[in-house]
């Protein structure tokens, strides 16, 4: 075992507790959506559901194995875990958002497939970098666009909330890819991350109030 610097131990206690966070959050997200789909068999509900599953389980592994590398004060044979948990949490957002993209743009079997190949090759990033932020920024990005192009159209609270919930998940992998070269952006990384669940929660809410 090695000392652990006060900067190394800050930053994985944060982000431990940002993402166990964040997987209550989105499994709160993948519960009200479910119950949304069962009250009215919207489609996109139940995208919702699947989406936020992935999301959740992806930042309970990261938050675990971030945990478990501070707690073991940096254990050389436990260092691993921080890279595979970021890997799993990665791929799992990857799936995820493209689940969303699918759903938007409504693609045939065989499109879905070549997305899943593409999840698939995401296995070989171990680390964030600018490539993984990226990749991600730009499924978000879209969804954010076409959430916005239908807050355009229809004016109404719930469109709203929809669209300011994904241009804030975008702007915190903007951050995220930020946080490489600045690192006080990674605090607000995650802040602007548990906003943009916050306001889709509060939509399943009075969506399914209104049910």
């Amino acid at each position: 075992m090695v000392a652990l610097p006060l900067t190394i131990s800050w930053f994985l206690g944060f982000d431990s507790l940002m993402e166990f966070i964040g997987f209550v959050i989105a499994f709160a997200v993948a519960y009200q959506a479910l119950k949304g789909y069962n009250l009215s068999k919207e489609r996109t509900l139940l995208y919702l559901h699947f989406s936020f599953v992935l999301l959740g389980a992806g930042l309970l592994v990261d938050g675990l194995s971030s945990l478990i590398v501070l707690f073991s004060r940096f254990l050389r044979g436990l260092l691993y875990l921080y890279a595979l948990g970021y890997t799993i949490n990665f791929i799992a957002q990857l799936i995820a958002y493209g689940i969303l993209v699918v759903a938007y743009l409504q693609q045939t079997r065989s499109a879905s497939t070549q997305f899943a190949a593409v999840a698939a090759v995401s296995v070989l990033f171990f680390e964030r970098n600018a490539i993984t932020e990226l990749i991600l920024l730009f499924l978000l990005v879209y969804i954010t666009a076409q959430t916005g192009i239908n807050y355009s159209i229809s004016k109404s609270t719930n469109t709203l909330l929809v669209f300011g919930a994904f241009a804030a998940l975008s702007l915190a992998h903007f951050f995220f890819l930020m946080f490489i070269l600045i690192p006080i952006f990674f605090p607000l990384a995650h802040i602007a991350q548990l906003f943009g669940f916050l306001l889709l929660l509060a939509m399943l809410f009075r969506v399914n109030q209104s049910s």
